[in-house]
């Protein structure tokens, strides 16, 4: 079975457990609490009271969850909107050609200045640049290795060796520069942050472009990755 695969089972296994835990001390409390009122007896208002403690917990803990959201999601809701440019923006704006420091390569980004360029620590990227919470960087080998489909499993084999979670879509074909690539998607849960990718893999040089962002945004921003990698030239 695939690692992903079980790691989902067991996540909806996990809290479906959580969620009756929740019910049966929820249904206990709700008893308890009518018997000690009825009853007024001692061992009524005792379990009233325990079974309260967990309910009071969870609330606790569901109100400070709500209120990280709301935080996050305004921390990285400049990516859609705000004063350095917006995703709508960044698919009309003029591009920016950037060449390559080590191969004679040539990718382009819009409204250049909202993107910041990354020294990354590996040096794998030549180079990476990142708008608000997107990345998309290049690395290039200069080293053919005979096909597309040789360097798509090489690039998922580098995520999987970093990832903890992964799954993939199947790699389509495309067009880059009038020379074939192929594109896919990836899953990953890297150093605890779940991400999504999308890879763009070529042979002959042994390019791949590769862009990033977190689950929430991929959808919105994945037609600039797309517009940044169809810029890509390869050297003449």
């Amino acid at each position: 079975m695939d690692n992903s695969i079980a790691y989902q089972i067991g996540e909806v296994l996990g809290a479906l457990l959580v969620v009756a835990i929740v019910i049966g001390v929820l249904v206990l409390f709700i008893i308890a609490l009518v018997k000690s009122i009825k009853t007024a007896r001692k061992g009524w208002i005792i379990t009233a009271a325990i079974s309260g403690i967990p309910i009071a917990a969870f609330l606790v803990l569901f109100l400070i969850g709500m209120a990280l959201n709301i935080t996050r999601g305004g921390a990285s809701s400049p990516i859609f909107g705000g004063s350095s440019g917006s995703v709508s923006d960044l698919l009309t704006a003029s591009m920016t050609p950037v060449p390559g420091s080590a191969i004679g390569y040539q990718i382009s980004y819009p409204m250049i200045d909202s993107w910041k360029k990354l020294d990354p620590s590996n040096g794998a990227f030549d180079p990476l640049y990142n708008f608000h919470d997107a990345y998309v960087g290049v690395i290039a080998e200069g080293i053919g290795v005979g096909t597309p489909q040789r360097i798509c499993d090489l690039s998922q084999k580098n995520l999987t060796d970093k990832a903890s979670q992964y799954s993939f879509t199947s790699p389509q074909p495309i067009q880059i520069d009038s020379h074939p690539w192929l594109t896919y998607d990836a899953t990953a849960t890297v150093s605890g942050v779940d991400l999504r990718y999308r890879f763009y893999v070529d042979a002959d040089y042994t390019f791949q472009i590769i862009s990033w962002t977190g689950p929430g945004a991929f959808d919105k921003v994945n037609p600039v990755f797309d517009r940044v990698a169809q810029s890509f030239k390869l050297p003449k």
